[in-house]
């Protein structure tokens, strides 16, 4: 026995402070964690250290401490399990990992149960608990696999439910936020949607919509409509089935009128009371996961049209107003009385009918605006993340406006937020599972896992040749840099906006006539030689592995605003891929990266665990990068290229610095 969870229901008006459990009258030795899903439940797990052999049956009492309003009291709900009811507990994937539930009251038991038992070691190394992801190696091939390649035989597409009376704007939010064409339109006529019809795009392999039209004022059928289908969904087995996420879209009433109609107030009504989603009814033999996942659906309200409120104050904005004031200073103004408004008629009213238990986020699709598009694509992988973990990286390879994302979910598919996760990039850190391989079977499954979030239109598959693959080697081998950092790399903590400058000469000149970009550094489109080299627990190993992971992460950014500023509708080139190296290897991040590895080195012990090498990847990449806010608002400053003609060559000509 792994562990014991316990699950309180939505109904509890308990809020529970704290956990211990006996086993067999004995008390049991663990950690105790601890997850709150608002309006859904409490989840508190025990983790056994080390696993508790079963063989009889067991007598398992849970004492909780929790606070009933003012009152705080204890409760010992009890469950008696029988041996053979654990034998039949549903198993997850290729693990030995089990899962067996039942109810008892108002109370849900989860007891996780493992086969085989790991005796205490020099260091500990985390084994997989998820359901929807396998074992990074495969001990029957001694091949490693990508996590990718799981979380997309698992979830393959994004499916979320769109909603909004017509003129919304939903269509071209769709078509910009997943760079489909013509989404809606092509399924449905005018004013009429079926919410049961998947949606694919050729454009998008990643996406599926569901698309509802709005609740008009006294439209409790649609309402009705809505909720059996979300509560349906929430029924399903697979995660790939279930519903991920709802966009409620609601225009702003820019010059009056009611902002929720009744259709809206009830839905959002049956979202706060928590009836929206719920699949509790049923946990028995679902396991914790799909348990969890039965708890809720993300639903985020979004705001729509802002560009006609900015529209209608700078009109109320008058000459008065504009006298003796800059450019700079009215645009200033004019925002900041957008913001009053909107707080007004929007932001308070409806945070006082949901009582904050709902996210907004404010939007137009119109020139200008993206940075909302961006945000409202962070609030729904957070809220995605939150309660589908693995359908997270699914949003972030749908979306196709907000490259943080893309760089969160990269970091987030290998570094669980729970202890229990899979911890991909910690056992490249480790012996244990790397024994007699070369560093560039490390590197490939990498390199996959890394690229495959970002699901950059590339049929050519440049991104995964072995060119691309050994100009990378040949980045994390080099140095960087076009000029010394003033001060010494100490002083050069990068930030994300510290690329914008180096990105907008590459765009020049990508953008200019035909002439190959040149990658300075001194190398050739061959595999560094360290890539050959076996896997060994040293530090000159862990460097080019936390390098490879840093550079591969942030040449894609830079690919990703290469091909946004320029226009670029077409596959991805090797041009383009080059000129995102270029960008990269010639600022100042990459001097200031090696400098702060080599100092999280030095105080390196290979015997305590790499909870440190895995916060300096994420520290490293998370500061450079690149604000969407910044970068956007330079779009105007940026030549439009023409069509680019033919793609270059990988080995145009080098130079050597």
């Amino acid at each position: 026995m792994s562990e014991v969870t316990i699950v309180l229901p939505p109904s509890s008006s308990k809020w529970v402070q704290s956990m211990d459990i006996q086993i067999d009258g004995a008390n049991a030795n663990g950690r105790v964690k601890q997850k709150v899903i608002p309006g859904a439940a409490q989840i508190l797990t025990i983790v056994m250290e080390p696993p508790r052999v079963v063989v009889t049956s067991l007598h398992v009492i849970a004492h909780l401490r929790y606070k009933h309003f003012l009152k705080e009291n204890w409760r010992s709900p009890k469950a008696l399990i029988n041996v053979q009811e654990l034998l039949s507990a549903q198993g997850h994937g290729v693990t030995d990992r089990r899962e067996w539930c039942g109810t008892y009251g108002k109370f849900t038991v989860i007891v996780g149960l493992t086969t085989s038992v790991a005796h205490p070691t020099k260091r500990a190394v985390s084994e997989p608990s998820r359901s929807i992801r396998n074992t990074l190696l495969d001990h029957d091939e001694g091949s490693l696999t990508p996590t990718t390649e799981s979380i997309l035989r698992d979830c393959p597409r994004f499916r979320i439910l769109v909603m909004g009376k017509t003129g919304v704007g939903k269509s071209r939010l769709i078509n910009i936020m997943f760079g489909v064409d013509d989404a809606i339109e092509s399924e449905n006529e005018a004013g009429f949607a079926d919410i049961d019809t998947e949606i694919y795009s050729k454009a998008n392999p990643h996406f599926i919509l569901h698309d509802s039209k709005g609740f008009e004022h006294g439209d409790d059928d649609n309402v009705k409509i809505v909720q059996h289908f979300i509560n349906e969904r929430s029924k399903e087995p697979l995660i790939k089935d279930k519903l991920h996420a709802v966009w409620l879209c609601i225009d702003i009433p820019v010059t009056g009128g009611r902002l929720l109609e009744t259709g809206i107030e009830h839905f959002l009504k049956l979202k706060i009371e928590g009836k929206l989603g719920h699949g509790m009814a049923s946990p028995i033999s679902i396991g914790t996961l799909a348990l969890i996942l039965l708890a809720v659906v993300p639903v985020i309200v979004v705001f729509t049209k802002y560009d006609l409120l900015v529209v209608r104050e700078t009109r109320l904005f008058t000459n008065a107003d504009r006298a003796g004031k800059s450019k700079e200073a009215i645009a200033m103004l004019i925002e900041r009385n957008c913001r009053t408004k909107l707080d007004k008629i929007c932001v308070r009213p409806f945070d006082s009918f949901v009582q904050m238990k709902v996210p907004h986020v404010t939007v137009s699709t119109e020139c200008g605006f993206e940075p909302r598009l961006s945000d409202l694509i962070q609030v729904t992988y957070d809220c995605v993340r939150e309660y589908f973990v693995d359908a997270s990286v699914l949003t972030a390879m749908a979306q196709r406006v907000n490259p943080r994302v893309n760089i969160q979910a990269s970091i987030a598919q290998h570094i669980s937020g729970s202890d229990e996760g899979v911890q991909y990039w910690e056992r490249l850190f480790t012996s244990v599972n790397f024994p007699g391989k070369k560093l560039q079977q490390c590197l490939d499954v990498i390199h996959i896992d890394i690229i495959a979030v970002w699901q950059f239109d590339d049929p050519q598959g440049h991104l995964s040749s072995s060119s691309f693959k050994a100009l990378m080697s040949n980045i994390v081998a080099g140095e960087g840099g076009k000029n010394e950092i003033q001060g010494g790399p100490a002083k050069g903590l990068a930030t994300g906006i510290s690329f914008v400058a180096g990105i907008a000469g590459i765009v020049s000149a990508i953008s200019g006539p035909a002439a190959p970009i040149v990658i300075p550094i001194a190398a050739s489109f061959v595999l560094a030689k360290w890539v050959y080299d076996m896997y060994q627990q040293t530090a000159v190993v862990l460097k080019l592995l936390m390098s490879y992971i840093i550079d591969l992460t942030l040449v894609l950014q830079n690919i990703f605003w290469l091909q946004a500023l320029t226009g670029y509708k077409q596959p991805l080139s090797r041009r383009i891929i080059k000129a995102g190296a270029r960008a990269y290897y010639e600022s100042n991040a990459k001097q200031t990266i090696l400098f702060k590895i080599d100092e999280h080195l030095k105080g390196l012990n290979f015997d305590v665990g790499p909870d440190t090498t895995l916060n300096t990847i994420v520290e490293l990449i998370e500061s450079c990068t690149i604000d969407s806010v910044e970068m956007l608002e330079q779009r105007s400053n940026y030549p439009v290229p023409a069509d680019v003609g033919e793609d270059e060559a990988w080995d145009s000509p080098w130079m050597h610095t």
